[in-house]
């Protein structure tokens, strides 16, 4: 089984995605536009709205979908914001929620106030 890594569009440091078999595991998904690369929102609630758009773009692109999301780790600058996280998460991920950490860290920019990394299983073709 062969990985095959995804780029960042424009360029970053590391991978955005890498898919292994039928993973998806996804590298820091952040609030950045993906245009200009500013980081959209100034609370967790409206960064964490943009960070779910950003990632079912990722997700379906790579043929999977928020759905199929199996794990989190969640990285808040605040863990105090963790409700906040939570109910942009039941609206994009309204399933059972996936298995989740959630940890207060300084994140890359002074700007971010939340980035997830995920794993997701891409769905066989029936």
């Amino acid at each position: 089984m062969e990985a095959k890594f995804i780029h960042h569009d424009p360029p970053r440091r590391y991978s955005k995605a890498c898919v292994c078999g039928n993973f998806i595991f996804l590298a820091g998904e952040d609030s950045k536009d993906p245009a200009t690369q500013k980081v959209q929102g100034i609370t967790v609630a409206e960064q964490a709205e943009y960070l779910f758009v950003n990632m079912k773009a990722t997700l379906e692109s790579l043929g999977s979908s928020l759905t199929n999301v199996i794990k989190t780790t969640v990285y808040l600058k605040d863990p105090r914001d963790r409700l906040n996280y939570q109910e942009a998460r039941v609206k994009h991920m309204p399933q059972t929620p996936p298995s989740t950490l959630i940890m207060g860290v300084d994140l890359a920019e002074p700007e971010m106030l939340i980035e997830i990394d995920a794993i997701a299983v891409i769905p066989e073709q029936r």
